[in-house]
């Protein structure tokens, strides 16, 4: 397992330096920030979320129990455990400090052996608080939008490429874009069967090697279980044919990767629920954001947990697009992703029918999808034993150490 990493969060650099040296020599990977705006807009960043928050409460512009607060308000950063290390001892301080939202708090001056058995402790707590799933059961990974045009599904295949890139595995990838079915088209693969051809099935699950025949496999070890080829059979598709492929997906890899398109049918529904995480594509323009907001008011009335809809913003122009602070502002929630505007080498990589991470992986589109892929999977493969890094994933460690 990866040593943990922990953030510091302090206005006074040295007792950030202080800090780090005492972690450090405790094997944990540290990061400082003395500007705690700065340091959470660090974390919402694509692999930025520490395990822990060493934290201030006397700072410029955002006091300790802001910036906890903050934090607890975060979907995406709101489970990490905080220990709030402080001057103040009074018994009032504490108690703000633990209304806050403060899981620990520590008096300075600080004893490092302490220290880190308060930190071992939240840790340990922390990962006991995680849900088991099954080791067997593949993390579902949707990707969806009530708008087209937004690159639901360019997103969906590089997604999948760069899983199967990463860690030299094969990843199935389902297409539910049923009257459009592009994932094909984009991994020029010519299907020889489909989804469809499940339909007249009388069983409600098949047999594991039925399931691997219909699934078309790419050089980059996607598998995809292609659309129909026709919308007229796009029709016949119910929740009962997709079933009789899922549990095969379900165990038979680490990741499933679904397309699940632009339509708010039953099928989609299905594949949301089902989902570890949903990726909700938006563009920087208006409707594309009212479409990502209408679609999270639909998985509030459904009862959705917010923390597994990741908000995905796709620049498909260079310029005049709403920023990705107006985006968040009109979405109430942070945007888990932003992939540069890449327009040109998108249109060629869709031509050539070669996603564009196997085209040009260093293209800044391609590292931010790649990057993407590595925070959605790495807790899941960290256990695994990599004997050779593939390519991209030692760009992406790089990057992540740099970013």
């Amino acid at each position: 397992m990866s040593p943990a990493h922990i953030l510091v969060v302090d206005d006074n650099e040295k007792a950030c330096e202080m800090l780090a040296y005492l972690l450090t020599r405790r094997d944990y990977q540290v990061t400082t920030n003395t500007r705690p705006i700065e340091a959470l807009k660090w974390m919402r960043r694509p692999g930025n979320i520490p395990d822990l928050i060493l934290l201030d409460i006397v700072m410029p512009a955002m006091d300790g129990y802001e910036f906890v607060r903050q934090l607890r308000a975060d979907p995406t950063v709101a489970h990490v455990p905080v220990i709030m290390l402080t001057a103040r001892g009074h018994a009032d301080d504490k108690v703000a400090g633990f209304e806050a939202g403060a899981d620990d708090y520590l008096v300075k001056p600080i004893n490092a052996a302490e220290l880190d058995l308060r930190i071992r402790a939240l840790l340990a707590r922390s990962r006991a608080a995680m849900p088991a799933r099954p080791a067997s059961e593949a993390t579902v990974l949707t990707v969806f939008s009530l708008r087209g045009g937004v690159g639901t599904t360019s997103v969906a295949v590089n997604l999948a490429v760069a899983l199967a890139t990463l860690w030299n595995i094969q990843v199935p990838l389902v297409d539910l874009a049923l009257k459009k079915g592009h994932c094909a088209w984009m991994l020029n693969l010519t299907p020889r069967y489909t989804i469809s051809d499940l339909v007249e099935s009388k069983e409600s699950t098949v047999d594991s090697e039925i399931v691997e025949n219909l699934l078309l496999t790419h050089g980059s070890g996607v598998k995809l279980l292609a659309a129909p080829m026709s919308p007229v059979d796009a029709e016949l598709i119910t929740p009962a044919v997709l079933d009789r492929t899922w549990p095969h997906l379900l165990t038979g890899y680490p990741f499933l990767v679904v397309d699940a398109g632009s339509d708010l049918s039953e099928l989609t529904l299905i594949a949301l629920e089902r989902a570890h995480t949903v990726l909700l594509m938006l563009a920087p323009e208006m409707l594309a954001v009212k479409s990502a907001f209408d679609a999270l008011q639909v998985f509030d009335r459904l009862g959705f947990n917010r923390d597994r809809i990741v908000p995905v913003l796709n620049t498909l122009f260079p310029r005049h697009g709403l920023t990705p602070q107006n985006v968040e502002k009109a979405l109430g929630r942070p945007v888990g992703t932003v992939i540069p505007y890449e327009r040109t080498s998108f249109v060629q990589a869709i031509n050539s029918g070669r996603p564009l991470i196997i085209t040009d992986p260093k293209a800044p589109a391609s590292l931010a999808i790649a990057t993407l892929a590595h925070k959605l999977s790495a807790a899941e493969m960290e256990s695994e034993e990599i004997a050779n890094p593939s390519q991209l994933l030692s760009m992406v460690q790089k990057l992540s150490q740099t970013s």
